[in-house]
């Protein structure tokens, strides 16, 4: 009998016989833990160290860092992160919502040595093991807040060049995060050519919600798809200016930032540049606080992409 059960590990596809090979694999240990907020596994191979969250739909990967090699990007969405970049090259301050295992925060304290990156968590376990199991090792440069990301956002007064929202919890991001006013509420604490990045899953009605909900705040909203996945990483910019629409300068961006160059693939992040679904979008309801069905529309598989 062929197999056909699928599993998805936040952006990451594993089909039935991908899931038999990774059985041959003995792991150096697994953890479980259950906390408020989430239902963790800390699972070790070698020298790649995974954070996955479980829920009721399955268990998504939520980050993984290679121990002999921090400055690997193991998860492939991690990288398009980076697109933020193409609009607001130097980042002074840079905000993340969602911490996970910090595989982000290696790479951009490279790149960025004299930027400051505060990141707030709200599950204190997750900060627990991001020390202790992923080895990441916070600096005055990196200082991490366990809190809600909203609250923060809300008592929190600095200006934020990249504000970048990753908080999901099991596959989904609570409603909370995705409203039309939270939204406003990052759009204010960003500087004047500043990014608020997302990442999105595309093949359930939640993506057009929240492409939608996005557009209503920012005057620019593009779109870079993951290659090979389902995640679609959202650069919406506080800036009106038509300029920053003429698309990614690879070029200069690898001149001002060699170091950034040097691990990542700049003309591959470039070609996921992906055109805007206007049609889809505009079919699509805002969120607001007082409407923000998340997890229902995430149950939706979408007509306009093929079910995983």
């Amino acid at each position: 009998m062929k197999l056909r059960t699928l599993l998805i590990y936040g952006s990451v596809l594993i089909s039935s016989s991908m899931l038999i090979s990774r059985a041959a694999e003995v792991p150096d240990y697994i953890e479980n833990h259950d906390t408020l907020y989430n239902n963790l596994t800390v699972e070790k191979r070698d020298t790649v160290v995974e954070l996955r969250a479980r829920s009721r739909s399955g268990e998504y990967l939520e980050s993984a860092v290679d121990l002999a090699d921090p400055l690997r990007l193991v998860v492939p969405y991690t990288r398009s992160l980076f697109a933020a970049a193409f609009f607001e090259p130097n980042p002074k301050s840079v905000l993340m919502i969602g911490l996970g295992g910090a595989g982000f925060h290696r790479v951009f304290t490279y790149a960025f040595p004299g930027a400051r990156l505060q990141s707030v968590e709200l599950d204190p376990k997750v900060w627990e093991l991001c020390q202790e199991k992923l080895a990441f090792k916070p600096t005055v440069l990196t200082p991490v807040a366990v809190m809600d990301g909203r609250l923060f956002v809300k008592r929190n007064r600095e200006r934020w060049d990249w504000l970048i929202l990753d908080a999901f919890r099991g596959g989904f991001v609570p409603p909370h995060l995705k409203s039309q006013e939270f939204y406003r509420e990052c759009a204010a604490r960003l500087s004047d050519r500043g990014v608020f990045v997302t990442n999105l899953h595309q093949d359930t009605e939640l993506f057009a919600a929240d492409l939608r909900t996005i557009q209503s705040v920012f005057p620019h909203v593009l779109l870079f798809q993951t290659h090979g996945r389902g995640n679609v990483i959202v650069c919406a910019l506080k800036s009106a200016d038509s300029d920053l629409m003429r698309g990614p300068d690879i070029t200069a961006l690898e001149k001002s930032n060699p170091k950034l160059a040097s691990k990542l693939d700049l003309d591959a992040l470039a070609a996921e540049l992906l055109p805007f679904p206007v049609e889809l979008a505009g079919k699509a309801r805002i969120l607001t606080d007082d409407f923000s069905p998340v997890e229902f529309l995430d149950a939706l598989k979408t007509n306009n992409t093929k079910n995983r």
